[in-house]
């Protein structure tokens, strides 16, 4: 229960008690208000969506207990009805524009809204076309550029305003039907001309709403209190940091506080969310896709999850003592139905959890692997001595081969033309592939990606591409060794930039040592990274060899695997 002071029917000042709600997608919703001050004396709202063939019906149920004068006033003038009645109605124009709308996408199934914002002012509209202009033919860089851009100030100015507080780029990627890798960079573009604020939600593990959302890493606090869910929890940068933006107040200003701060609306991935008195069993039948889920209570305790492949009946859900366990379902059953059966002594509220929102999170770790981050964000940076715990990075290093030498036959001019040259060759290739340029060390270079196949893809063109390079140079040009390691690491800030320390770096280093020179040297985990395979098969036959070296620092002897590229093949 949690106690809320506003307006809440007449306005008169109103302070009510109010549960954490119940719902089944698609089938179920309620929610009780309980007043202490106010024209009621409790409110109990309950919707019941039931399938029937080629539709559904839906039933609304409103129950208002009235108090005092204002209360009695309401409810004989007909007031209170009238209200209800315009709910109704409401609900009814949204159905009707939604089920009249085309359905493009069965992930998007809602289209449309039955009342849209008002058009922006003439000022705010010019301001905005000449950002997206802007961000098309001078930021992005990318193809089809106009098109996309146009696309979000559409989304910016027709979309309601509840829907504005928290944009997450990969959900709209997913809804574009576009490459997630664009959307990102377009709201970063967005965030650096002013059209969007940039914001880092740190999310409850039980609600996952925003406990606390500064505008800048540097802000970033390292212990959290849930107030919903009164649970305090550590910031973890690369499971419940996500990186989402809003409309700055110039262009949309957005109303102060959440709509329904724990409905459904507001937590799409929990799918049921029902109160199962002490000793008592309840069946629920949401639709539910195959995928991995969540078992918890919103009371502290213990969780279960599990993957569920669809072929089967949904586990029933036991609560015992202090544990959840999922139970197989009873075959005898009435098909679709999932039991929750609380077998303690204490009344429970059962939660089942989609953990697919995890593929929609644009995480923290992600967020600054990607160059568009450096070239739009250069103010987000830690304070100094801080960092962040990053669960996976890839790093690439790279060196030049014999570089010591060449100094004395080609002259210091030379030499570091031929340095230079190669360092703007090496940084479009980590550009072209999604990385981010963290620094160079000497002639070294350091690069990351959030993805092992972009950098192994960086890689190979860095090869490949030497030849072409070297074409034409009065120099000699270079020969380049590379390494590539994948971990978890930390981040800081040194010298105004993003900074990666750690293990993973030290052995991305070593390795890059034990190259020969026109190969790259794979370590073992990042070789059996997801998305690398598809790289490797490309390769010539007997391209690719295992080895077992000790690395200078490193206690035991690394797996690491050497791809030969003779002559830039």
């Amino acid at each position: 229960m949690r106690r809320v002071e506003g307006q809440f029917g007449p306005p008169v000042a109103a302070v009510w008690l109010e549960d954490l709600g119940e719902w089944v997608e698609q089938r179920y919703v309620r929610q009780l208000r309980t007043f202490s001050k106010g024209a009621f004396r409790h409110v109990d709202f309950t919707a019941r969506m039931t399938p029937i063939e080629n539709g559904f019906d839906l039933h609304l149920r409103f129950e208002m207990v009235t108090h005092g004068p204002v209360g009695w006033i309401g409810a004989h003038t007909g007031m209170m009805r009238r209200s209800v009645l315009k709910v109704i109605a409401t609900m009814e124009a949204m159905l009707v524009t939604e089920l009249a709308a085309p359905v493009t996408s069965p992930d998007d199934p809602l289209q449309a809204m039955a009342f849209d914002p008002a058009p922006l002012a003439r000022d705010i509209q010019i301001r905005l076309d000449a950002a997206l202009a802007l961000i098309a033919d001078q930021i992005v860089g990318q193809r089809d550029n106009q098109s996309l851009a146009d696309r979000l100030g559409v989304y910016l100015s027709q979309t309601p305003e509840s829907w504005l507080g928290r944009i997450r780029p990969l959900v709209l990627a997913r809804k574009w039907r576009t490459d997630p890798d664009r959307v990102v960079n377009l709201c970063l573009a967005a965030h650096h001309q002013g059209l969007l604020r940039l914001r880092w939600e740190v999310l409850c593990p039980c609600c996952r709403n925003a406990s606390d959302v500064p505008d800048n890493l540097a802000d970033l606090p390292h212990a959290v209190h849930c107030s919903t869910c009164n649970v305090d929890f550590e910031q973890d940068f690369s499971a419940n940091v996500e990186l989402t933006f809003q409309p700055e107040a110039w262009l949309r200003p957005l109303p102060t506080g959440a709509y329904c701060m724990m409905g459904a609306p507001s937590v799409p991935h929990i799918k049921v969310q029902r109160h199962v008195p002490a000793g008592s069993t309840l069946a629920v039948d949401p639709p539910l896709k195959p995928g991995g889920y969540r078992l918890r209570t919103i009371q502290a305790g213990h969780q279960s999850d599990i993957e569920w492949d669809g072929t089967v009946g949904f586990p029933t859900i036991l609560a015992t003592g202090d544990q959840i366990i999922a139970r197989p379902a009873d075959t005898t059953g009435e098909p679709g139905s999932i039991v929750l059966d609380n077998q303690t002594d204490r009344n429970l509220t059962f939660v089942i959890e989609q953990l697919a929102w995890r593929q929609d999170a644009l995480t923290g770790d992600r967020a600054i692997a990607m160059l568009a981050f450096q070239q739009y964000c250069p103010e987000q940076i830690l304070r100094p001595g801080d960092d962040v715990a990053i669960a996976n990075v890839v790093l690439l290093f790279s060196d030049l081969k014999g570089s010591t030498s060449m100094y004395e036959p080609l002259g210091d001019g030379a030499a570091y033309n031929l340095v230079r040259d190669h360092f703007d060759y090496l940084t479009a290739l980590v550009a072209q592939n999604g990385g981010v340029l963290v620094k160079t060390i000497g002639d070294a270079v350091m690069a990351a990606f959030s993805d092992a196949g972009s950098g192994v893809q960086a890689a190979l063109a860095m090869q490949t591409g030497v030849a072409g390079f070297n074409q034409g140079r009065v120099d000699g040009g270079i020969v380049l060794k590379i390494g590539l390691h994948q971990g978890p690491c930390i981040a800081v800030t040194t010298d105004q930039r993003l900074d990666y320390f750690g293990s993973t770096v030290n052995v991305a280093a070593r390795l890059q040592g034990e190259s020969v020179g026109g190969d790259v040297v794979l370590s073992h985990d990042l070789k059996s990274a997801s998305g690398v395979s598809d790289h490797l098969a490309k390769l010539p036959d007997g391209a690719l060899g295992e080895e077992e070296v000790n690395l200078r620092g490193v206690e035991k002897p690394v797996r690491l695997w050497r791809i030969n590229l003779p002559n830039g093949l």
